[in-house]
């Protein structure tokens, strides 16, 4: 990793101006290399698309939610290498070391590559001379460094580590740089440091903000606006079981910012292929994801689910209203995109477009509506779900509250349909065991061999373990 740290320093520095999608960032002319001194420098350097793009790649074969027929499983190595495949089969195994020997790891390469870089924004931002940049503006770029920081290990720590337990304090989580030190070899803080450092970027990055910047970055939405923070604060919270803070925190986020499309308007462009996306405007917004109005802060983990083809796991289909709810009509199909019939089976689609598992204002009403039941507002919480069902669901009758119980199952359940293809319900598996709450022991067979594999709640096999190239350079990660 020593090598890609250094190249940042020597950054091809591009002249973007609002980028909305990857053909307009192609368009770029690059200025040359240069070191990165200026505000402006900074600014172009946050304006890196590449930061959304495959984000927590590992997760998505180890999702309990992902299902395999023969098929699907042999599609995992298409154009892949030999060693990429045998990765994610260990993954769809919940294997844990899932890495050989020589392999290095995308996921865990990018986070500590971004790391790295807000890192060297926060070094150098506050003597950096302007450039053709307003200096007035000097706290916001700081702050958005502080803030994608925190994203990065927000991400970084729910792949590499068990959840947050606030019992088991000195669990090891991951490595915490926050300086530039190319020489340095730090080994795993615990979760409860990196968790805590998590909510001090985030708070500092909002006292930095001046309560008038925007609720979201709309031309640029992989980079943070005020309402995008609270929606990363208040998930944070939920994850570290503070539902008090993570209901006041996601309903500042909704005050601010609350955009949904309604699915009844949705269709696809042929419906005859729906591979071929959806219709318009919807094919042209969640092409690239950066014009998709419901996210708030964007990364993303596949586009489209074409070559690399994945199924719903029967009890997550078994949920769904196939009937009246539309995220069933608009996300799945029986035959893959280069024709195989999985029936009776079904394939996770989500046609030419950027499946997000960052920030998004449906992933924010869930949490909202999460964290109000778990502090007993039951019918508050139902009325955030039903605003949310009320734009996925044709002719949807409104729920009712009968019991806290009862609603945290209907919430919990609209958490795997909306979520389905972000993987997040790996994680969501991960804090409910936790908190208490009864995770079931899931059980998957290798299509090609036969063999049975489980996940028993709260085990290694929801985590990934570091890759051993990345341990042997750096013996303190072990």
């Amino acid at each position: 990793m020593k090598t890609r740290y250094i190249y940042i320093l020597l950054v091809t520095l591009l002249t973007i101006s609002s980028c909305q999608n990857p053909d307009e960032f192609l368009d770029v002319v690059p200025t040359g290399s240069i070191t990165p001194t200026t505000l402006e420098d900074f600014d172009k350097m946050l304006q890196d698309y590449a930061i959304l793009r495959s984000v927590g790649t590992n997760v998505q074969y180890m999702d309990p939610d992902v299902f395999h027929n023969l098929e699907s499983f042999i599609s995992m190595g298409t154009y892949q290498s030999q060693s990429t495949f045998s990765n994610r089969v260990k993954a769809y195994t919940w294997q844990y070391d899932i890495f050989n020997i020589t392999d290095s790891d995308a996921d865990y390469n990018n986070f500590y590559f971004y790391i790295h870089v807000m890192n060297y924004v926060l070094q150098e931002v506050d003597a950096a001379k302007p450039g053709n940049f307003n200096p007035a503006n000097r706290n916001i770029l700081k702050a958005e460094a502080l803030a994608q920081r925190a994203m990065e290990y927000f991400l970084t720590v729910n792949e590499y580590a068990q959840h947050y337990d606030a019992a088991t304090p000195n669990e090891p989580g991951v490595a915490l740089p926050l300086a530039v030190d190319l020489q340095a070899q730090l080994g795993r803080s615990t979760v409860t440091e990196v968790y805590n450092q998590i909510l001090d970027d985030l708070n500092t990055a909002l006292s930095l903000m001046p309560d008038s910047y925007q609720a979201i970055n709309t031309g640029a939405n992989f980079r943070p606006g005020r309402a995008s923070i609270y929606a990363l604060l208040a998930e944070v919270n939920l994850y570290m079981g503070d539902f008090e803070a993570a209901k006041t925190n996601s309903n500042k986020a909704l005050s601010m910012y609350s955009y949904l499309y309604d699915y009844n308007n949705v269709d696809f462009n042929t419906p005859s292929n729906p591979w071929a996306g959806y219709t318009e405007p919807y094919k042209s917004e969640w092409y690239t994801g950066t014009l998709n109005k419901e996210i708030m802060w964007h990364r993303y983990i596949n586009w489209s689910f074409d070559y690399n083809f994945q199924l719903y796991d029967p009890s997550l289909e078994a949920l769904y209203d196939k009937v009246n709810d539309r995220r069933w009509y608009l996300f799945t199909t029986q035959k893959s995109y280069s024709g195989v019939d999985v029936s009776p089976y079904s394939v996770y689609i989500y046609a030419r477009s950027e499946r997000c598992n960052g920030l998004s204002v449906p992933r924010l009403m869930l949490t909202n509506a999460e964290s109000k039941v778990r502090t007993n507002d039951g019918p508050s919480a139902i009325s955030t779900l039903n605003t949310l069902l009320a734009k996925r669901v044709t002719g949807f009758t409104p729920l009712t509250h009968t019991d806290n119980a009862a609603t945290l199952q209907l919430i919990k359940n609209e958490r795997r349909k909306e979520l389905a293809g972000s993987s997040l319900n790996l994680y969501d598996q991960k804090r409910y065991h936790v908190y208490g709450e009864t995770v079931p022991t899931y059980t998957r067979t290798n299509p090609e061999t036969g063999e049975t594999f489980t996940l028993e709640p709260g085990s290694n096999g929801y985590i990934v373990q570091i890759a051993p190239a990345i341990r042997n350079q750096n013996p303190n990660l072990n």
